[in-house]
């Protein structure tokens, strides 16, 4: 009967090492960089705030298709969070639009003085895989660690009960000291 078990272990270490050697593989011979990524534009010119002429955004590491931020929206979650260093608050119309929805419910639970920490936006492509919606403006994530565990649960089971079925949130990270609220447009 040790045999049996021995064999089993040495057929699912193998089984695992393939696994490894395919996936070490595929990253190193197909590494995905965003130029690659249908929405990563180069040839596209964005119209400035009065009309009168076009600029061409700067050749960065992500040159996707996000609109210039302005508007109450913009302002609105701009004057109402802090953002952790080096976090690129280039958002859709669609994701500010229920982002200050997010921050009023914060408000709520924690008074009008209360202002969220954005832990990534538009930004650490490194740690977000190419299909995550940061990618595209659409999502953020709000630090979760600092705030009271029942106040925590409270606001994700108001955002989860509340929000139109076009947004997401998912509580990620929990109990650790990357806990956070992912929040994403679903669009």
């Amino acid at each position: 009967m040790g045999c049996l078990v021995n064999l089993f272990k040495c057929f699912l270490a193998l089984c695992m090492i393939i696994v490894m050697l395919i996936v070490g593989c595929k990253l190193i011979f197909d590494p995905y960089t965003p130029d690659e990524h249908p929405k990563a534009r180069t040839d596209v010119t964005y119209p400035a705030d009065d009309g009168e002429y076009n600029t061409t955004p700067s050749q960065t590491e992500f040159n996707y298709d996000v609109p210039v931020q302005s508007g109450p929206n913009h302002d609105y979650i701009m004057e109402n969070t802090f953002q952790k260093s080096g976090v690129v608050m280039e958002l859709t119309p669609q994701l500010e639009h229920g982002l200050v929805y997010v921050i009023k419910v914060f408000k709520s639970q924690f008074g009008e003085d209360f202002s969220p920490t954005i832990t990534s936006a538009h930004d650490s492509f490194s740690r977000h895989d190419k299909w995550s919606k940061h990618r595209y403006g659409q999502a953020v994530d709000i630090r979760m660690n600092d705030l009271p565990l029942n106040e925590r649960r409270r606001v994700v089971r108001i955002l989860e009960q509340t929000l139109p079925k076009e947004y997401k949130v998912i509580w990620e990270s929990q109990y650790t000291p990357n806990e956070h609220l992912h929040f994403q447009s679903t669009h």
